[in-house]
């Protein structure tokens, strides 16, 4: 049998047991405090206050992360539905695709509320000039907090205003740390599943020069890229492993 909300008669049960049994811990605990209160134990009512605040830490906890799991349950991979192209310093470009901040927190904003869950994000800066600092910080209703940072270093040579150089890296590093105190996927619509199967050949010899020039700003370790990869050169790269290649190497130029 099922109540009005989905829950089943076991479910319903076991929450009022749980919430019967934090009852009379909290009346023993206050009983006990009375007592200290009256005997004019103060070393012993600061010890119950400290032990009634770490089962109150333990119990927000606890119910955090059980949120957290069931939002994670029921939210779907999110689509990358815009893509970014990028000029290297070879005077070539790259394309990739990525999930936007707006549909991330369109999507999982009503989820998030069903379970008592919200976030916001600090920011601060590595001396003038320096990356920023994005952090997300992910609450529950009970209290309990986990966040997520993640540095953003800003393109002092992008064609933009410094305001739009700012506002781009922050828009960057909220997505990401989002997705990370979260634990998210995204998903590509499909690009990766419809290349199962099939090769279309190895990358065009621009691509490559590309990719190149990518490695060298971003920092990467090239051999480690290629082992990554799983080619000796550049060149060998499959057509299809061509975007999950820089979407990876993008990754290593915003941890930077």
């Amino acid at each position: 049998m099922t109540t009005r909300n989905g829950q089943t008669a076991i479910e319903v049960a076991r929450q009022n047991g749980a919430a019967i049994v934090q009852a009379d811990d909290d009346a023993r605990l206050m009983e006990i405090m009375a007592r200290a209160v009256e005997m004019d134990k103060v070393e012993a009512l600061e010890r119950i206050v400290a032990l009634k605040e770490r089962m109150d830490d333990r119990r927000a906890r606890a119910a955090f992360f059980e949120a957290l799991a069931a939002v994670q349950e029921a939210l779907p991979e999110i689509p990358k539905k815009r893509q970014a192209t990028i000029t290297t310093r070879s005077g070539g470009s790259y394309a990739y695709t990525y999930a936007g901040l707006e549909d991330i927190t369109r999507t999982i904003r009503p989820v998030l509320r069903d379970h008592g869950l919200s976030y916001s994000w600090d920011v601060t800066q590595q001396g003038e000039g320096g990356a920023l600092i994005v952090t997300c910080i992910l609450r529950h209703v009970e209290g309990h907090e986990e966040r997520a940072a993640f540095p953003v270093p800003v393109d002092t040579k992008a064609a933009m205003s410094d305001a739009q150089k700012n506002g781009a890296a922050l828009t960057y590093g909220r997505r990401q740390s989002l997705v990370a105190v979260l634990g998210l996927t995204t998903a590509d619509d499909d690009i990766d599943g419809a290349a199962v199967g099939r090769s279309s050949g190895a990358i065009t010899a621009r691509q490559a020069a590309d990719l190149d020039a990518l490695i060298d700003e971003v920092g990467a370790d090239r051999g480690k890229f290629l082992r990554w990869a799983g080619v000796e050169r550049l060149a060998d790269l499959p057509a299809e492993r061509y975007e999950p290649a820089v979407r990876m190497l993008e990754r290593k130029r915003g941890a930077r």
